[in-house]
């Protein structure tokens, strides 16, 4: 200043001139004075300034924090004119304070602009912070922190600043943060640091989240802070989420802008494997170099994962490589990159449901295109690769996910997949939305395409085709299927199906089914709200073969005939009526109902159910009137008006009904009732009826078992068990008798008109078994039924204790073994015979064959020749009694005619015809051996007085001995029987009386005559009648005549007499007589 004032003087002076000289000078001193004493001022206000310094600052620092409204304390160690120390600084409440410092160093720099803060240095502070709630606090301090702003740009402060040994701790609610930091430098430029961070645990978002830690080294170079370092952690479990982070490390490389309003980022991740709930990576690798300014983010995101592993797919190697954008506020996201994976494998899930899909598919023409599939798939797996562009947009709550084009190749090349156009966005509600185009294709795989469009509501559009699929014999196709979705997510679809090969069961042939259907909104799916009528050419279910035909199913009241939503799975349908022919193996089928319905949950009903197996003419036929069933967890419903007619088997099942429940792949019929009849006409046995009867239906086969019962007496007449194995159609049911028992209550015409007019009045009880088999080839029937003795009327007469056993081949044709013997204890065809033997056979035709009969017979045998007859026809029958050595002497005491005596032995035939105008003895004789006999008369016997030669003859009577006796028998057995006897070679016996006539004819030749008629039961008993009244008895109570006397008439098998009330037979007496009859008819 001096120096520059001497030169202003100088300059002064010359300009002045002569006489200006003195006032200068004296201005100059003047100024000079007031100077010094202005200094002199200062110095003095200075020196007590210094002097007052210490309790200014705390004054100064004091007025500055109760502005700020910070509650501290401190102490001041130094204040210089260019350093100020203050140590022990506390920032918030003094016990759990928020700030510390140690001490603290400000030191001043001087300028122009006068002074300034030049540099900070701490020392130890400390500072503390809480993290609740998503928000964040450092106590007092917030409101340094957080407070409004100025609007001024921010800037780092222009100062040095250095920091020691500075440390941290924040607590939140998911963790504590911990860090320390060193450093020293110009704050705009050359600060250079480090800073280090530690969580040892962490749990956010229901993860755990192992040691995570970052270090690294904090510069500052043209007002821009920089950190580069590491951000480790070494996992982290999301238990409920199911997804779990091995070991990962990120190289970060941040920079911040000068006034802190963006940032750059680089980034490298490095991790081990990550678990995802539907997907995991053995490794990750991501580079990302990010930019935020002005409220949006942007950058390059490059990423691979190794050992990708999905259910659907597992992923050798898929990496991603794109841009990415955000703005106002993360509310939209963008991002535009490629996708590029190699080494595609076929997923645990997908291969286990391509492998489930075929093994419950078995037997059905879906399982061979799995198994193509399967293997076309793992051929193009060596050597595969995915590669698209991807495009994902996100505005708030819409987001939108578009492929402009992908393509996955094969092994061979050749394209397994292409996306064009694709594109499906979504909304808070409703579902999502899809367009683009696809195509699948390959060597062994399905050709597929599909085009998605957008309607002109917004909705949108998919066409799809499928060309005909082969595999295994098997095809098929999906020649059209249309998909609409309008803008509020519902989707409609309209198609069809076509197949050719094995479905369930069976095969099907060009079998078109109908697709139709709606998804709501909501969700909720709805097919077929109109009628469908699915077709097929040819369509096989076991051995059940149907023609083409084409069905009707239309939906119910509910307005779909499927329906699933809120309220579960609906199912209603009815079809108008079934008219279904075709072959069951090589038998002709027809299938005729009236309405079927179907509900679920609900019922099932069908009504007029009929279905004929075999040639019209010869069908085996079944009738089901009515069947309902209950659709829940099992089936279960009724059956009723059930009718079978089984060719097979001539006997039929009808007015069946019961219940019916199917659980558990088994079909069970429980408390069924029906009525089993004869089919053959003349029939062969009477209805029967079961109760209670059961059947089961499982694995093919069916158990059925019923007891069957005389409808009248309700008793039981034999126990059917039923075994049958639909596969092959073959099967035997198993019959047993046990004690079938015949009274009063229960006779066999009862159970078969065949034994009408046969036998009757039968006590006893009849035991066995019988077996009915049938196959593919025919049926047999066998059986075996035995008595120990039945008692029984038969048409020539009572027999008791008939016992044996008879064996059938053909029980169902009533059919024996050759030579079945049968046991008779006694028969009387008017004398009682003892101990017969009766050999006979039933041949095929209802035909029996009696071989033989014999009984022990008054001192011979009585026998009848064999004989044939077709059971339960009307047709004359013939049978002839051979009687052989009859001892007359044992007739007579067998019929215990006491005043009767006889000698001699009796040969002869007797031979008995039943027609339609009942039976008759025709030319029965009797003859006696050589060398003849007697016949004499003890006791009284009384005549009128007759001629001479009658005289002779009665008188003769009462002891003749003859050479020959000849006895001829015929007429009805209903009627009256006409018997003439002849005696040859005839002499009075001894006793007679004798007189001089009787002696000379003693020598001649004599014949005697006698002719008896008499109705055939009445002449056995006749010759005691003549003096025992008791021995007459009245023919009804043998079941001869009826209450007006009128002969019964016999019945065979449904066939009457053939004449008009009871006719008799009255032939005349063979042979010329001797002499006129001198006898009359007695009453």
């Amino acid at each position: 200043m001096a120096d520059g004032v001497a030169a202003d003087g100088s300059g002064m002076g010359s300009e002045a001139g002569n006489g200006g000289y003195a006032p200068s000078l004296v201005r100059r001193r003047r100024l000079r004075r007031a100077a010094l004493a202005t200094l002199g001022v200062i110095g003095v206000a200075g020196g007590g300034l210094w002097l007052a310094r210490e309790p200014l600052a705390d004054r100064l620092i004091a007025s500055q924090l109760a502005q700020t409204g910070l509650p501290a304390t401190y102490e001041i160690e130094t204040i210089g004119g260019r350093t100020q120390v203050l140590r022990n600084i506390v920032i918030g409440d003094p016990r759990k304070p928020d700030l510390t410092v140690d001490r603290m160093e400000v030191r001043m720099a001087y300028g122009l602009r006068g002074a300034r803060i030049g540099g900070i240095t701490l020392i130890r502070p400390r500072l503390y912070g809480r993290h609740h709630a998503n928000k964040l606090s450092f106590g007092a301090l917030d409101k340094l922190l957080f407070g409004p702003s100025s609007g001024e740009p921010f800037r780092l402060p222009d100062y040095d600043l250095q920091v020691v040994d500075a440390r941290g701790l924040i607590d939140s609610d998911y963790g504590r943060l911990a860090f320390k930091a060193d450093g020293a430098g110009a704050l705009r430029d050359g600060f250079a640091g480090t800073i280090a961070a530690l969580v040892p645990e962490a749990h956010i978002g229901g993860c755990a989240l192992g040691r995570a830690s970052l270090y690294g080294r904090v510069v500052i170079e043209g007002e821009r802070p920089r950190f580069s370092g590491p951000l480790r952690l070494a996992g982290a479990q999301c238990v409920e989420q199911g997804a779990a982070l091995g070991a990962a490390t990120v190289q970060v490389d941040a920079r911040a802008d000068r006034d802190f309003a963006g940032a750059t980022v680089q980034a490298k991740l490095r991790s081990g494997a990550l678990a995802l709930p539907s997907a995991q990576a053995d490794a990750l690798t991501f580079d990302a170099a990010m930019a935020y300014r002005n409220g949006m983010l942007s950058g390059r995101l490059v990423g691979n994962a190794g050992g990708v592993h999905a259910p659907g797919a597992t992923v050798a190697l898929l990496g991603l490589d794109g841009l990415v954008r955000t703005r106002d506020g993360f509310r939209t996201v963008e991002f535009r990159g490629n996708v590029d994976g190699k080494g595609l494998r076929q997923g645990p899930a997908l291969d286990a449901g391509l492998a489930s899909a075929e093994a419950s598919s078995t037997g059905t023409l879906i399982a061979p295109m799995v198994a193509q599939v399967r293997q076309a798939l793992r051929r193009e797996e060596r050597g595969s690769r995915i590669a698209g562009q991807l495009h994902y947009r996100q505005e708030g709550d819409r987001w939108s996910f578009v492929v402009p084009e992908a393509r996955l190749r094969g092994g061979s090349g050749a394209s397994l997949l292409e996306l064009s156009r694709f594109q499906v966005t979504g909304e808070p509600r409703g579902l999502p939305r899809i367009a683009g185009n696809f195509a699948t294709g390959g060597v062994g795989l399905p050709r597929i395409e599909g085009v998605m469009e957008r309607g002109a509501a917004g909705g949108a559009l998919f066409r799809l085709t499928m060309a005909e699929y082969h595999a295994g014999g098997g095809a098929l196709a999906i020649p059209q299927m249309s998909l609409a979705q309008v803008s509020d997510g519902s989707l409609g679809f309209s198609g069809t199906a076509r197949l050719s090969g094995a479905i369930p069961g069976g095969s099907a042939r060009n079998l078109e089914l109908p697709v139709q259907g709606a998804f709501s909104a909501r969700g909720e799916l709805a097919l077929y709200r109109h009628c469908i009528t699915p077709r097929f050419d040819g369509l096989t279910l076991g051995e059940m073969v149907l023609d083409g035909r084409a069905i009707t199913v239309c939906p119910q009241s509910s307005g779909a005939i499927v329906r699933n939503g809120a309220g579960g799975l609906r199912v209603a349908l009815g079809v108008p009526a079934l008219a279904l022919t075709g072959r069951l193996g090589e038998t002709p089928l027809s299938i005729q109902s009236g309405p079927v319905g179907f509900a679920w949950p609900g019922t099932v009903t069908a009504r007029a159910l009929d279905v004929a197996l075999g040639p019209p003419e010869e069908a085996t036929r079944f009738h089901l009137a009515d069947v309902t069933a209950r659709a829940g967890k099992d089936f279960a419903g009724t059956f009723g008006g059930v009718d079978a007619r089984l060719a097979a088997v001539p006997m039929d099942l009808t007015n069946a009904a019961g219940a019916w429940r199917y659980a558990d792949g088994t079909l069970t019929l429980s408390g069924a009732r029906f009525d089993l009849t004869d089919r053959l006409r003349p029939t062969r046995f009477e209805r029967m009826v079961a109760r209670d009867a059961t059947l089961t239906l499982h694995d093919n086969r069916i158990d059925a078992d019923a007891v069957l019962r005389e409808p009248k007496s309700d008793r039981t007449v034999t126990r059917a068990v039923i075994r049958h194995d639909l596969s092959d159609s073959s099967g035997h049911a198993d019959l047993l008798v046990d004690g079938l028992r015949f009274d009063k209550a229960m006779q066999p015409d009862a159970l078969t008109r065949m034994a009408l007019g046969v036998i009757a009045n039968v006590e006893g009880t009849v035991t066995g078994r019988g077996r009915i088999d049938w196959n593919a080839r025919g049926v047999t029937s066998s059986g075996r039924f035995s008595s120990t003795g039945l008692d029984l009327a038969a048409a020539f007469g009572p027999a008791r204790g008939l016992a044996g056993t008879v064996e059938f081949t053909d029980l169902l044709n009533m059919v024996t073994a050759p030579n079945q013997t049968l046991r008779v204890a006694a028969i009387n065809p008017g004398i009682e015979v003892n101990d017969g033997v009766v050999v006979f056979a039933m041949e095929p035709g209802q035909v029996l064959k009696l071989h033989s009969a014999t009984w022990p017979f008054l001192g011979g045998k009585l026998s009848l020749e064999p004989t044939v007859m077709r059971v339960g026809v009307a047709e004359t029958r013939r049978y002839t009694l051979v009687i052989e050595g009859l001892d007359a002497a044992k007739f007579l005491e067998r019929m215990e005619l006491g005043n009767l005596a006889a000698t001699g032995t009796f040969d002869g035939r007797m031979p008995l015809v039943f027609d339609d105008n009942g039976g008759r003895i025709e030319a029965g004789n009797l003859v006696s051996r050589a060398p003849g006999g007697n016949v004499s008369y003890v006791g009284a016997l009384t005549y009128k007085d007759l001629s001479a030669m009658g005289n002779f003859a009665f008188e003769a009577l009462k002891s003749i001995d003859y050479k020959t006796m000849t006895i001829g028998m015929r007429g009805d057995l209903a009627g009256e029987i006409v018997t003439n006897v002849r005696f040859g070679g005839v002499k009075q016996g001894i006793g007679t009386r004798q007189n001089f006539l009787t002696r000379q004819v003693a020598g001649l030749p004599i014949q005697f005559n006698v002719n008896i008629r008499a109705p055939f039961y009445r002449l056995v008993t006749s010759a005691k009648s003549l003096y025992d009244p008791n021995y007459v008895q009245d023919p009804r109570t043998l079941g001869l005549v009826d209450a007006q006397g009128r002969a019964v008439r016999r019945l065979t098998n449904n066939t009457g007499t053939g004449g008009a009330g009871s006719s008799t037979i009255g032939p005349a007496v063979s042979g010329t007589g001797i002499q006129r009859p001198e006898s009359g008819n007695l009453p």
